[in-house]
Formats: structure tokens, C-alpha cells, sequence
């Protein structure tokens, strides 16, 4: 009684097992929707990724361009500043030889120094460039502005 019993559990699970098995390898092929939505997905994720680099490489050249344009700016005010440096030696020239040629007249009067700083830096002291108050003022800043820019 032991041995059928046995028997027919074991047959039992055999059948069991048998129709699992029949039902999972018999599933239907994916439907003509099913498989348009499978090849979308795969062209998705193939821009995904195309995406992503694109991003990273438009980061990084993001971030040269600020560089680049900050260094511009700097240059630029730099620029303005040792400009203004001549003109003021220039016009402080012009009220010496006023004031010892006219009777102490004057045209421009005193002039203050414009000021370079950003954030507590000089910009040209940055770009290592000197400004001048000499008189008569020189091309001199002029010319190692011109060297940053050759450099």
C-alpha cells in the first residue's frame, strides 16, 4: 500500500512537473505590437545614450567657455583701466603746460585713478600687467596687454 501510494504521488508530481513545463515553453510569440514596442524601446535607449554623451561633452565645453569668457572680460576691463591711466597722464601734461603757459589755468583739475578690482584683485595685477601713472604716460601696458593676448 506504501509502494502505490508512493507510486502515485510520484506520478502525480511527474504530471505536474510535465504540464508546468508544457505550459511555460509554449508561450505565445510576442503580438506585431508588442514587438513594434520592443523595437522602440531598443532605438530609445541607443538616443538615450547618445544623449548622455552629448550632454557630458556639451558640460565640459560649457565650462572652457566660461573660462574663456571671464578671461575676455578681464582683458577687457584691464584694458580700460591702463586706457584710462593714459588718457589722465595726458591731461594731467596738458594742465602742467596750462598752468606755466596760461596764468594757472587748468582744464582738466585732478584726476582719481580708476579702479581694476573684482573681488578684492586687481585684474591687471592678476594678468600681470602694470599699470602706470608716469609721466608722460607709455605705451608699455599697452604692449604686455598685447603679449597676453599673443601668448
Amino acid at each position: 500500500m506504501r509502494k502505490t501510494l508512493a507510486v502515485v504521488v510520484l506520478a502525480a508530481a511527474t504530471a505536474a512537473v510535465a504540464a508546468f513545463a508544457v505550459g511555460a515553453w509554449s508561450a505565445s510569440p510576442p503580438t506585431p505590437a508588442e514587438r513594434a514596442l520592443q523595437k522602440d524601446v531598443k532605438a530609445l535607449k541607443a538616443q538615450v545614450k547618445k544623449l548622455q554623451s552629448d550632454v557630458k561633452t556639451l558640460k565640459a565645453t560649457d565650462a572652457e567657455l566660461e573660462l574663456v569668457a571671464l578671461g575676455s572680460l578681464g582683458l577687457v576691463m584691464c584694458s580700460l583701466a591702463i586706457t584710462a591711466d593714459a588718457f589722465q597722464g595726458t591731461w594731467q601734461i596738458v594742465d602742467q603746460l596750462s598752468t606755466a603757459t596760461q596764468a594757472g589755468k587748468t582744464y582738466f583739475g585732478p584726476q582719481a585713478p580708476v579702479d581694476d578690482t573684482v573681488e578684492g584683485q586687481s585684474l591687471c595685477q592678476v594678468l600681470e600687467v602694470t599699470r602706470s601713472q608716469a609721466l608722460p604716460p607709455t605705451t608699455a601696458p599697452f604692449s604686455a596687454m598685447l603679449a597676453l593676448l599673443r601668448s
